[in-house]
């Protein structure tokens, strides 16, 4: 069985845990999430394909990967919005002023109880070698609670603690974080200003969630900040084994015959856009401003044999999407982050979904973490995934979303997972009423 509560693993195993991973993700009362989910990465008792685990050094494991399934409008991206949100927020609440509006939380608007409540966001992980667990509670214009405790011997040890926005209490360096608190306004989570104002004891836990847990909300284009394909690029350009490497994953991947990219800077002129806020609603400044801009080619030969070169633009979209995650991808894998992406297989074929996935719970990850949404039920294979890697997001019309995970059902792992899916034995299949069709 699955533990009852990754807590209780995290409480007995932090001093001997070296990698960094997430336990644990919960959201409550935020956008579709009206009640408490869940999504644990904790592995259940099942020795099937074990290497799709991370080892942990006394003997138990996490997983490597999840993916979640869910109808249209069903509320598998407002799950990546959650952890996309939490994230934004530890990163960048100590930006805000006095009159700064909290940007994009959004409590369930389909109860009015729910509407006057805060959003609630909890993480369970590992950083530096020990265990966590932080979180907070918030509406857009305030920070109602906040805590971190450092877990260890089965018991939580406080760090700080935030209660009705303005009172705190520290369970470690009390003299040195309670010049903290005065700094701190309502609308700024404490971590985010304790670090920025230099509590050392802060730094490791901010520095790991805004740097290590990576989210992806449109793979090919993505924005100004997070731009994958052009972090591929860099690294094809600027790193001749990591070039090596794509070059035969798209070979072995069978990507049209492509045996060399052609990279070259170009300098163009962009508006360069910052983000601010005003006391309503976020505003954007522009500035004329260059960048250097890489020209990629592609490099194929033609049936007698001669280098034919094509721009970038004109692979396939499939060609681009999987470029765009082979950099953060590899990246994560050797840096032991967590990546998020909505919608994985979208414009790629599903042969190429499920190379991305092996390739990810292969023994080439040691320790790195990858959770997806995607319709694609080719993936609902046993010998691909394990129960406990599956996912499910259900939500009934006029109503909220629940998370459920394949354990909770009486499936056996050597069940047609697809079919139990497709057949609805199992949550996330929308239903249609037939009656549209008379």
């Amino acid at each position: 069985m699955r533990y009852m509560c990754i807590y209780w693993l995290s409480l007995s195993t932090p001093s001997i845990i070296a990698c960094n991973m997430i336990l644990e993700f919960s959201v409550e009362n935020f956008l579709s999430f009206k009640d408490r989910v869940t999504l644990n990465m904790d592995s259940s008792s099942s020795k099937k394909i074990s290497q799709n685990l991370i080892n942990l050094d006394d003997g138990n494991h996490l997983l490597k990967s999840a993916l979640i399934y869910g109808g249209n409008s069903a509320g598998k991206s407002n799950l990546m919005k959650a952890i996309s949100f939490m994230k934004s927020m530890v990163k960048n609440s100590h930006t805000f002023n006095v009159n700064s509006k909290i940007p994009i939380v959004t409590p369930f608007k389909l109860s009015e109880a729910s509407n006057k409540k805060p959003s609630k966001f909890e993480l369970i992980f590992t950083c530096s070698g020990k265990t966590y667990r932080y979180g907070f509670s918030c509406n857009s214009t305030k920070v109602f609670e906040e805590y971190l405790f450092e877990i260890s011997k089965k018991k939580e040890k406080l760090v700080f603690s935030r209660t009705n926005t303005k009172s705190f209490n520290f369970g470690i360096d009390a003299e040195k974080q309670k010049l903290y608190p005065s700094q701190t306004i309502d609308n700024t989570l404490y971590l985010s200003r304790a670090t920025q104002l230099g509590y050392y004891k802060t730094k490791h836990i901010f520095e790991y969630i805004s740097k290590n847990i990576i989210v992806n909300m449109n793979l090919t284009h993505g924005d100004s900040s997070n731009n994958w394909m052009d972090y591929t690029i860099t690294k094809i350009k600027e790193d001749s084994q990591f070039k090596k490497k794509v070059l035969d994953i798209l070979k072995k991947a069978d990507f049209g015959g492509i045996e060399n990219f052609l990279v070259n800077v170009q300098k163009i002129p962009i508006k360069k856009v910052t983000f601010g806020f005003s006391n309503e609603n976020s505003n954007f400044e522009s500035t004329d401003d260059m960048e250097d801009v890489y020209k990629v080619k592609t490099m194929h030969r033609s049936d007698d044999g001669k280098i034919v070169y094509f721009d970038l633009i004109d692979e396939s979209e499939g060609t681009r999407k999987t470029l765009s995650i082979l950099g953060p991808l590899l990246d994560i894998m050797e840096k032991d982050k967590v990546l998020f992406i909505d919608e994985l297989g979208s414009s790629l074929h599903p042969e190429i979904t499920r190379m991305i996935v092996k390739l990810f719970n292969s023994k080439n990850n040691k320790n790195g973490q990858l959770i997806f949404t995607t319709h694609d039920t080719t993936l609902l294979d046993n010998e691909l995934f394990r129960k406990d890697q599956i996912y499910f997001c259900s939500k009934e019309q006029n109503s909220f979303t629940t998370l459920s995970s394949l354990l909770d059902y009486d499936i056996r792992q050597d069940i047609d997972f697809e079919r139990a899916y497709l057949n609805g034995r199992v949550g996330g299949v929308p239903f249609i009423d037939e009656t549209l069709y008379e």
